[in-house]
C-alpha cells in the first residue's frame, strides 16, 4: 500500500468515510448508538501516513452523542485547527456545557447543523447558545424524539435557535421541524410555538422537513412563502389511516389548502426504499 499516491488514498478515505445526508440526518434516533455501522474510523488507526490523509475526510462530518466524544474533539480540534476548518456537518445529542462553544469557535465552517432538543435540565446548552452566531449554516434539523423536556437548558436553546434562524443565519435554506403537525395539533409547550413561529419567520428557507405535515392551519403560513419549494414529510401520506398519495383523500382537511400550494407537500412513496433513494408523491385530490 506504500506505492498508492496520497492523492488515491485520500479519494478512497473521502467513500470510507462518508456519512450521507440521511444518515446524519437521522443519527438523532439512536442517541449513542448510531444507525449506520462502519469502520470509518478503522483508516485513522493503520499507521500515520493513513492517518493524515483519511483525517481530512473523517473530520468533514461529526456525530456527538456523549460528553467524553465532545471533549475529545474539543482537545483535538484546539491543538489542530486544521481539522477544524474541515468541519462541515456537526450533530449535537446534547448540550455538553461549555465544551459545545469550544467546538463551535473552532469550525465556523459547518454548513449543516443538527441539534438535539431532549436535553435534560443538568445538561448545560449555554455555551452552544452563545456560540450558535458564530456559523453560517445552510441546513439546521431540529431533533425531539419524546417531547418531553421543558426546562431551563431547553427553553434557552430554543430561543438562541429562534434568533439565529430569523436574523443572523442568512444562508439557512433548509430546516428540519421536530414535530408532527396533525390534524388534533395542540402546542404542548412554549418551545413549539416559538420554533413554529421562528420557521414562518426564516427568510430564505426552501426546504421544510417534518415527520408528518397534516395541519392546514399550521401549514398555510408556510406554504405561503414565496421563498418556499417544497414541504417533505417523513412518513407517507395518512400512513395510520389508509389513505393515498392520490385518491381517496378528498375531505381531509389538508385538501382546504389551494392546490398550488398543496402541491408544494411532498410524501414518500410506501416501500421498502433506502434512505436517501425513496421517491416522493405530490398529494393531490381526485377530480370531481
Amino acid at each position: 500500500m506504500k506505492s498508492f499516491p496520497n492523492e488515491v488514498l485520500d479519494l478512497v478515505f473521502q467513500d470510507v468515510c462518508v456519512i450521507d445526508d440521511d444518515e446524519f440526518e437521522f443519527a438523532h434516533r439512536f442517541g449513542s448508538k448510531p444507525a449506520f455501522v462502519t469502520t470509518r474510523d478503522a483508516a485513522l488507526l493503520v499507521c500515520r501516513n493513513w492517518n493524515q490523509i483519511a483525517c481530512m475526510s473523517f473530520y468533514h462530518t461529526i456525530i456527538l452523542s456523549t460528553s467524553e466524544q465532545a471533549r475529545c474533539l474539543a482537545r483535538t480540534l484546539s491543538s489542530k485547527p486544521h481539522l477544524g476548518v474541515r468541519v462541515r456537518k456537526l450533530l449535537f445529542n446534547g448540550g455538553f456545557g461549555a465544551t459545545a462553544s469550544k467546538i463551535m469557535k473552532c469550525t465556523s465552517n459547518i454548513t449543516h447543523i443538527s441539534l438535539s432538543l431532549a436535553v435534560s435540565s443538568w445538561d448545560s446548552t449555554k455555551g452552544l447558545c452563545s456560540s450558535l452566531r458564530s456559523i453560517q449554516p445552510c441546513s439546521l434539523s431540529l431533533n425531539d424524539f419524546n417531547n418531553t423536556y421543558n426546562n431551563i437548558q431547553t427553553r434557552a436553546l430554543v430561543a438562541a435557535i429562534c434568533s439565529c434562524v430569523t436574523v443572523h443565519w442568512s444562508r439557512l435554506v433548509k430546516l428540519r421541524f421536530p414535530y408532527e403537525t396533525d390534524w388534533e395539533w395542540k402546542e404542548k409547550t412554549e418551545n413549539q410555538h416559538l420554533l413554529l413561529r421562528a420557521m414562518y419567520d426564516t427568510p430564505l428557507l426552501k426546504f421544510v422537513h417534518m415527520p408528518a405535515p397534516y395541519n392546514p392551519h399550521l401549514l398555510l403560513p408556510l406554504l405561503s412563502k414565496p421563498t418556499l419549494h417544497a414541504i417533505y414529510s417523513e412518513t407517507p401520506f395518512g400512513f395510520m389511516r389508509g389513505h393515498h398519495i392520490k385518491g381517496t383523500c378528498d375531505g381531509l382537511p389538508v385538501l382546504q389548502l389551494p392546490q398550488a400550494l398543496c402541491g408544494k407537500i411532498r410524501f414518500p412513496l410506501p416501500g421498502p426504499w433506502v434512505l436517501s433513494g425513496r421517491p416522493y408523491g405530490i398529494l393531490q385530490a381526485e377530480s370531481k
